[in-house]
């Protein structure tokens, strides 16, 4: 008798000998995502027997470098769980400074730049009623998945998902905005060529590759996009570990001041937010 404790070890050290980081716990998550277990059943059923052969198929994608969100079809963050496919940056837990950092920022109206799935203007939605905002992106195989997030969480009145480009000036209908977010393609060209498999091979490159320097939609964002800002707005950018300095002499170029840099829970340089005069 094969138990649903025994399919879990031995899919762990599969992907153990793999290379998969954190093996246990994405077993335990295809495991459960197989068999249609909470958590706690999980934990309660552990000697129970199951049939091996469901979870063949989806564990050997794993092993062959298949992220396990586009396994799964969706991933959390920020404590909800949103859909993911190929189509979309899998959100990351680095990402959700960028929300602790806006949830403090005053103002109700906000535009989330480069929304890809739609993790970042969701999250601030659902922790602060009062906010409105407007989700953009150019891809629009991302829009159909940041619609179909926010639907899922009932935030249609309050959330917009338009269509529109970074890299060219904003539709002035769009209006003024309290406080602008965005976690902007940032990974450079040398970067791109390090990247594990699960990501270069299986995430969009559009929403990874940040041009040679990795500043390419900074500088668009930060030439064509704060003046959408009110005065006193303020604007908060995730970056890469070795980009927050200039990424704050770049916001100091074009006018923003106050500039301050916030770090992640790994203690690195991740976000960067400035105000507009």
């Amino acid at each position: 008798m094969v138990t649903l404790n025994t399919v879990w070890r031995e899919a762990a050290e599969k992907l153990a000998c793999a290379g998969v980081e954190n093996a246990r716990f994405e077993a335990k998550e295809l495991v459960r995502w197989v068999y249609g277990l909470t958590p706690e059943a999980f934990l309660r059923e552990k000697d129970q027997p199951v049939n091996e052969k469901k979870l063949k198929k989806p564990l050997a994608k794993r092993v062959a470098g298949t992220p396990l969100a586009h396994i799964l079809g969706e991933w959390d963050f920020y404590g909800h769980t949103l859909k993911v496919t190929k189509d979309v940056l899998i959100p990351r837990a680095d990402t959700e400074t960028l929300v602790d950092v806006a949830l403090t920022v005053p103002g109700t109206r906000f535009l989330d730049l480069c929304t890809g799935s739609g993790c970042v203007g969701i999250a601030l939605a659902l922790e602060r009623e009062d906010l409105h905002g407007v989700l953009l992106d150019v891809s629009k195989p991302a829009l159909k998945i940041a619609r179909g997030n926010v639907k899922r969480f009932g935030l249609s009145e309050r959330l917009d998902v338009l269509h529109g480009d970074v890299c060219r000036a904003p539709d002035e209908t769009l209006g003024k905005f309290d406080f602008i977010v965005s976690n902007p393609p940032y990974i450079t060209l040398d970067e791109m060529q390090e990247l594990d498999r699960s990501v270069g091979f299986f995430e969009p490159e559009t929403a990874l590759y940040g041009g040679v320097d990795g500043f390419t939609y900074y500088d668009a964002i930060l030439m064509r996009w704060v003046d959408c800002l009110n005065p006193g707005g303020i604007i908060a950018m995730e970056c890469g570990y070795r980009q927050a300095q200039m990424l704050a002499s770049r916001m100091e170029t074009v006018g923003l001041c106050e500039i301050e840099i916030k770090q992640d829970t790994a203690g690195i340089d991740r976000v960067v937010l400035g105000k507009w005069k």
